[in-house]
């Protein structure tokens, strides 16, 4: 595979993490790689968002080892992880209602705060990747999809390069959806690595290069999208063969 000769923007090295008896991720290896869209793929409760929990710092491993761009690192918290470059927009988001777009976005940054130099900058990651935002737009007044898209804009604007997206149709209409891979396929041609969290196969034959499937905590393989076939991504997910039409007597 051509893609070995790279180095990993993630390497996550036998991670493994445990609530109480439940072993939610089990000595997981998982690559990452710049310029390229990866589906993270597997069942509800396969370990998919606690892993990647755990690289955008919300979590910490029981075991094992992460390594952004070769070198090994720790990441205790979502701060550490925005300084090597990791943002991450979760199924539910994390914007204050009251405030406008460009408000949420630099909320929490140090160093004074320049709406106006804000703004500027938004509008500049905007023009880039064909987002629409309007940065004086108070969250309130907003459809789920600009949320989504403020999220998405926060994580860009303090300097993400590797972006971990959970479940991000769940909440959008086809349209909107259409619009969303649009954005993060500019974003893969910039040379941004994405994650995307899903369980939806058409949505990871039309967007991702590459697959990764996790089962019951267990990284079962990886392979080039357009190497495999739904039924393949299927039965690795389930553990056997699945078979998609019903009988109806």
């Amino acid at each position: 595979m051509e893609k070995e000769t790279k180095v990993a923007a993630v390497s996550m090295k036998n991670i493994t993490k445990t609530f109480g008896s439940v072993i939610a991720n089990d000595k997981v290896n998982l690559d990452i790689y710049k310029g390229e869209i990866l589906s993270l793929l597997g069942e509800n409760g396969s370990g998919k968002t606690t892993l990647m929990n755990m690289l955008s710092g919300i979590y910490f491993p029981d075991e094992g080892q992460i390594f952004i761009n070769g070198k090994e690192e720790v990441i205790r918290s979502p701060k550490d992880a925005l300084r090597l470059g990791i943002g991450m927009v979760h199924q539910h988001f994390k914007l204050i209602d009251v405030l406008s777009a460009t408000e949420n976005i630099i909320l929490g940054l140090e160093g004074g705060l320049n709406i106006k130099e804000a703004s500027r900058k938004i509008e500049e990651i905007c023009n880039k990747y064909g987002f629409e935002v309007d940065p004086k737009q108070k969250i309130y007044d907003m459809s789920v999809s600009q949320k989504q898209t403020v999220e998405i804009v926060k994580v860009l604007y303090r300097g993400a390069d590797i972006l971990i997206l959970d479940e991000p149709t769940a909440v959008l209409t086809p349209q909107e959806t259409e619009k969303l891979f649009n954005v993060l396929r500019k974003m893969r041609d910039d040379g941004k690595a994405i994650v995307i969290i899903t369980h939806k196969m058409h949505e990871v034959e039309s967007l991702s290069d590459r697959v990764a499937v996790l089962r019951n905590g267990q990284y079962i393989g990886s392979m080039l999208t357009k190497d495999t076939t739904v039924t393949e991504m299927t039965n690795m997910m389930v553990g056997h063969a699945v078979t998609l039409n019903i009988e109806r007597p």
